[in-house]
């Protein structure tokens, strides 16, 4: 399904991205991973080197820096030739706290890297896509239903990714590029060391006690989002595009007439018009 398909992975280091990159290789797909952590990087390496007889890359690269985003494609395409696909797993927590608290400029990391970062990561990638007139993009967004207080940058970011998700994917699809995005559901990740770390003062304490619980329990598998990104990246989606897919509950094995499915409201972000005309959040 995946054999020798070209997959670039941002964030490919650590967490989520991590367990991606070794499953994806387990499949024989090419896997090149980026991060900012030299050490994240050779770690990760030597475990994907230990999967199976295929090579993988393994790069150096801040996804808020174009010339460094532009130099990790250069380099996976030079090695590899055609790009099949890109997950964009690179993400950060950013300011923890109240919102007006926060230096702006700490709030706004979370907004550079977050959402900035994985734009500058998809207007990067699309030349390498469009050469070959197709290709698949996954993204990640989060941060549950609803309010998500003191983790207000982390929320508006990647609460931006569904329209971000909706938007391109509906450009692209005409060009065979299908765009989709992820949520994870609750993994356990150094984000939530992160969180942990910041105490319930500034977490919240209800919201540290559930993190505390979950931290126990161990969370949701980071497989369960490596099997949807191997699934969004093979040919079993061709079709799909602008829809943002729980890892843990929708049932996408399942998913029948996918061009169709993308013409409609479902797993996207919308308001509606009860029979009475009152317009409410969905």
């Amino acid at each position: 399904m995946l054999k020798g398909k070209v997959i670039a992975i941002t964030g490919g280091a650590r967490g989520i991205g991590r367990s991606t990159a070794e499953f994806l290789k387990s499949k024989e797909a090419l896997v090149a991973i980026c991060a900012r952590s030299e050490a994240d990087l050779q770690d990760t390496r030597k475990s994907l080197e230990s999967i199976n007889q295929q090579p993988s890359l393994a790069l150096k690269c801040d996804v808020t820096d174009p010339l460094q985003v532009s130099d990790f494609f250069q380099a996976v395409t030079k090695q590899w030739g055609p790009l099949n696909g890109l997950v964009c797993a690179a993400g950060v927590y950013g300011s923890i706290g109240s919102f007006v608290d926060t230096p702006f400029a700490e709030w706004e990391k979370a907004i550079d890297i977050n959402l900035k970062g994985t734009a500058l990561t998809v207007h990067s990638a699309y030349p390498f896509f469009d050469r070959q007139k197709c290709g698949k993009i996954v993204l990640y967004s989060g941060g549950g239903q609803g309010p998500l207080p003191n983790f207000s940058a982390y929320a508006t970011s990647k609460g931006a990714i569904w329209r971000f998700t909706e938007t391109i994917g509906a450009e692209l699809a005409e060009k065979k590029i299908f765009v989709n995005a992820i949520a994870p559901g609750a993994v356990n990740t150094i984000l939530l060391d992160e969180l942990l770390a910041a105490g319930p003062e500034k977490v919240g304490q209800a919201f540290y006690d559930r993190s505390l619980a979950q931290k126990k329990q161990g969370g949701t598998s980071p497989l369960k989002a490596a099997e949807l990104s191997a699934w969004l990246l093979s040919s079993t989606s061709d079709g799909l595009y602008g829809k943002t897919l729980s890892a843990v509950w929708d049932p996408y094995l399942d998913f029948k007439q996918l061009d169709e499915m993308s013409k409609h409201d479902i797993y996207q972000v919308r308001r509606v018009v009860d029979n009475l005309g009152n317009t409410r959040a969905k």
